[in-house]
């Protein structure tokens, strides 16, 4: 019973949604047709590609001269968008010409009535003022694809107010009918020169720009050229070298912010002596996807009061493709911050990737460092994984190095930034004079093939080698160079200290691993010189319960016993502390179960010499190294601290 009843009812909403959809049609089709009838301009409209607005002047009375227009706008469109062509050739404000072509396109009227009927009404076409339109409108429309001529103009005169409401006379195109439409239109063609035209000079955003070129002076003057080369950016001209992604985009980002201060009318424009564009301060071409736009400027505006750290200068802005010589480009001037004046004028080194290596640290597969007086030290890269090893020809067989402290030494190699540009092509005698006859390093660097999707000068390099020389020992002057490029950098001084040649700066700080089967069943610490029934400073038997804070940071510690530095290959009885030769003074001794072949884990501690700094020694590892400060902290709760009652 239930499922019969929701059929019916299923039934009969099915048979009302279809009445609705039925009903629904025609009324809607209606409704089409009365808005179409409505519109004054057809489809025609729908399509401009070029729009005159002829604007005639009024008398004290409120009549039409019948002179000449008082101001004639001409827009263009080109290659998707508008341009005024008259009274200037000026990039158009697009805001402002969409809102005029919304205006025509769906333009409607309130009522209108046949021109035929005005004189059986005793009226002509001077009482709506469309005998001497106040405004006309010549729009063309734009022809189509493959059409072989272009579609013929129309005209759309509009006439005076009307009396009742704020509406508005116009003759329709073909003069037949004059309608009644509201003031939309009018205020949308009201609009000034000012607020046509545009006050935006570049166009190009930062990610459609293909190249950036500069010029300064004369046309025949040398040239600075900047190219995209996929996600970097490069000197073409005058010199091939990298150029800084950042700064370049934020150059381009700041020229796309540059405005318009003030149009200066052809009239009234200076001569090209004052406003210094007979040879301009610099010329400004920016390149995107199939168009150009060159932006010149000249001399200080003379007597302005531009905005703080900015200055006004007289400039020229072509946006052609291809200049004609009768161009006459529109004079304005323009309120450039002085931050990017500088960057324009001195673009070979503002703007220059002041890094001295294009290096990615994930493909280097070894380095060698070298320097005089100093066997070479070569760090490779091991098969498996990302483990290093040490090959020095002193050492009897190759250590394993610190992974972290490779990493760390590719970074400060890739990092290494020029504090200056000395020279971008230096002569024989130059280069001797700073010192590179006899480098004092020299850091060879191989590397493994780069990826399909790599780009840039050492994308296809498989070695790099940078040289770091000294004109004197008295001169802390520290120069860079990388072999087979003309360019010498000078480099921060410290930049030698930080390449260390010795392989025990390298070596891998990890001296003891025990394994997890390995126990410590006793810890002790005692004085080196105390004798030997005498009791010790720490006597530690793990157990069930919890050890103090600093046994179980030391218990933790030798499990995986790590040095902050390695000073020392060799043990010996005594060490320097403070710059003194004294014994050892304490000894500590681990207990390990099962018992290695070696007996305890021993340690030799000298006393703390600083904050950071306390030696250990080991005879069976033969190394002399400093604790790190976790280690230091613990023994100092230990050793140098009263204990608590």
């Amino acid at each position: 019973m239930r499922s019969k009843f929701t059929l019916v009812l299923f039934a009969l909403n099915l048979a009302l949604f279809g009445y609705l959809l039925l009903s629904e049609r025609p009324w809607s089709a209606t409704q089409r047709i009365d808005e179409n009838r409505r519109r004054v301009l057809g489809p025609e409209a729908a399509d401009l590609a070029a729009l005159e607005i002829a604007i005639h002047p009024v008398n004290a009375d409120g009549a039409t001269e019948p002179a000449a227009p008082a101001s004639v706008i001409r827009l263009d469109r080109r290659e998707g968008a508008w341009f005024l062509a008259a009274p200037l050739d000026w990039p158009a404000n697009d805001f402002a010409v969409r809102r005029i072509l919304n205006e025509l396109q769906f333009l409607e009227h309130e009522t209108s009535f046949p021109v035929a009927d005005l004189a059986r009404n005793g009226q002509t076409l001077a009482d709506f003022g469309l005998d001497r339109p106040r405004v006309v409108v010549t729009a063309t429309p734009a022809a189509p694809e493959g059409a072989p001529s272009p579609l013929p103009a129309f005209t759309l005169k509009i006439g005076a107010t009307a009396a009742v409401g704020n509406r508005l006379y116009i003759l329709s195109p073909d003069e037949r009918r004059i309608h009644v439409v509201g003031s939309g239109l009018a205020s949308a063609l009201g609009v000034d020169l000012a607020q046509l035209r545009s006050d935006q000079l570049f166009t190009i955003p930062v990610f459609e720009a293909r190249a950036l070129t500069l010029q300064a002076g004369a046309a025949n003057a040398a040239r600075t050229r900047l190219r995209r080369d996929q996600t970097r950016w490069l000197f073409e001209a005058p010199i091939t070298a990298r150029a800084a992604k950042t700064p370049v985009e934020l150059a381009i980002n700041d020229l796309n912010a540059l405005r318009v201060a003030r149009f200066i009318p052809a009239e009234a424009a200076p001569s090209p002596e004052t406003t210094g564009l007979a040879t301009p301060r610099i010329r400004v071409t920016l390149e995107g996807n199939a168009r150009r736009e060159t932006l010149q400027l000249g001399a200080p505006v003379p007597g302005a009061t531009p905005a703080p750290d900015t200055v006004e200068l007289y400039a020229r802005l072509d946006w052609r493709a291809v200049p004609s010589p009768s161009d006459r480009p529109v004079l304005f001037t323009v309120q450039v911050p002085a931050d990017l004046l500088k960057k324009l004028d001195a673009a070979q080194t503002e703007l220059r990737d002041r890094r001295v290596l294009d290096l990615d640290p994930a493909r280097v597969t070894a380095l060698t460092l070298s320097a005089p007086r100093f066997p070479d030290l070569r760090i490779q890269k091991l098969d498996t994984g990302s483990a290093w090893q040490i090959a020095a020809p002193a050492a009897p067989a190759p250590q394993r190095a610190d992974a972290l402290l490779v990493e760390r030494l590719l970074q400060r190699l890739q990092l290494l930034e020029a504090s200056r540009f000395v020279s971008d092509a230096p002569s024989r005698p130059e280069l001797e004079n700073l010192g590179f006859n006899l480098p004092q390093r020299v850091v060879t660097l191989q590397l493994a093939p780069a990826s399909p999707q790599s780009s840039g000068p050492s994308s296809s390099a498989t070695e790099i080698t940078l040289e770091l020389a000294q004109p004197n020992i008295a001169d802390p002057a520290l120069y860079a160079r990388v072999a087979g490029q003309p360019f010498i950098y000078a480099v921060p001084p410290e930049t030698l200290a930080q390449i260390p040649v010795a392989p025990i700066v390298y070596r891998d700080r990890s001296l003891v691993r025990l394994p997890d089967e390995v126990k410590i069943t006793r810890l002790v610490i005692r004085r080196a010189d105390a004798a030997p029934d005498a009791p010790a400073l720490l006597d530690h038997t793990p157990s069930a319960e919890p050890a103090p804070a600093p046994v179980a940071t030391l218990l933790a510690a030798l499990r995986d016993l790590r040095a902050r530095t390695v000073d020392r290959e060799e043990f010996s009885p005594t060490t320097l502390v403070d710059g003194v030769d004294r014994p050892w003074a304490y000894i500590l001794e681990a207990t390990l179960d099962p018992a290695p072949p070696s007996g305890p884990l021993r340690l030799s501690l000298a006393e703390r010499s600083g904050a950071s700094t306390q030696q250990a020694g080991s005879e069976d590892l033969g190394l002399v190294f400093t604790l790190e400060q976790p280690v230091l902290d613990a023994l100092w709760q230990l050793l140098y601290r009263e204990p608590k009652p």
